[in-house]
C-alpha cells in the first residue's frame, strides 16, 4: 500500500527544500528522485508519467518540489544559481538515502533539474552506479553540458527535434563522453508535447515511458 510522506531537507542557506516521498511499502530497494524544472512541477506529464513508471517497478519516489521563480534566486548570477541548486540536490539525495535502505537510485531531471543531475554525478561518488535519466537536458550551455559529461555512467538522454535545447552535435558529444543512451523525439518541443497535437503528445510521453522502463533494470 502506497502512502505519503514529507523529508525534512535542508538545503541552501538553510532554506528547507519542499517535498513529497511517495513509498512502494516498509522495504522498497529502489529509491527514485524526480528533479523538475523551473516552472514545470513534479505534477506535470514530463514528471508525472516518469515517477509513475518508477512506482510500478516498486520504487520509493521523492518529489522534490523547490521553487526557482522566487526573486532571491532570479536575480543571483548564474553561477550562484547553480551552487543553489546544487547543495538543495545533495541535501534531498542525503535526506532520502538516509530514510530507507536502498540497493537501486534512478535520479530523473527534468530541464533545469538536468543542472542538479550533473552536480550529483560530480559530487556524489555513491551514485556511481545510479541510474540518470535526462529530460530536455540544457545541452546549450557549456558549463551545464560539461556537468553532464563529468564520468561516464549509465544515462539516458531524452530531448525533442523541436525542442530550442536540442543540438544533434552536442548531444552525440554527450554520448560519446559518458557511454550513455539518447531518445530524440520527432516534433516533440521543450514541454515533451507536440504542439497542436494531443494525440501525438500522448504517443510521445508513451514512447518516453516505455523507454525508462526498459532502461531501467
Amino acid at each position: 500500500m502506497k502512502t505519503f510522506d514529507v523529508l525534512e531537507i535542508t538545503g541552501y542557506c538553510g532554506l528547507p527544500v519542499p517535498n513529497t516521498v511517495v513509498r512502494n511499502g516498509p522495504h522498497a530497494e529502489r529509491l527514485a528522485v524526480i528533479f523538475p524544472g523551473l516552472r514545470y512541477n513534479t505534477s506535470m506529464p514530463g514528471c508525472y508519467y516518469p515517477a509513475l513508471a518508477m512506482l510500478s517497478k516498486g520504487a520509493d519516489v521523492l518529489n522534490v518540489e523547490y521553487d526557482y521563480t522566487n526573486p532571491g534566486f532570479q536575480e543571483m548570477p548564474d553561477r550562484e544559481q547553480s551552487r543553489w541548486i546544487a547543495a538543495d540536490a545533495s541535501a534531498a539525495i542525503r535526506a532520502a538515502l538516509s530514510a530507507g535502505k536502498y540497493e537501486k537510485i534512478t535520479l530523473i531531471g527534468k530541464s533545469l533539474g538536468t543542472i542538479a543531475l550533473g552536480s550529483l554525478l560530480a559530487a556524489e561518488p555513491s551514485l556511481s552506479e545510479a541510474d540518470f535519466i535526462w529530460l530536455t537536458p540544457v545541452l546549450r550551455d557549456p558549463q551545464i553540458r560539461q556537468g553532464m559529461m563529468t564520468r561516464r555512467h549509465h544515462g539516458l538522454f531524452v530531448i525533442g527535434t523541436a525542442d530550442g535545447l536540442y543540438d544533434e552535435s552536442l548531444l552525440a558529444e554527450v554520448l560519446q563522453a559518458t557511454g550513455g543512451e539518447s531518445l530524440v523525439l520527432p516534433g516533440v518541443d521543450h514541454g515533451l508535447e507536440i504542439p497542436g497535437d494531443v494525440p501525438g503528445s500522448i504517443r510521445a510521453m508513451e514512447t518516453i515511458v516505455l523507454k525508462i522502463d526498459q532502461f531501467v533494470a
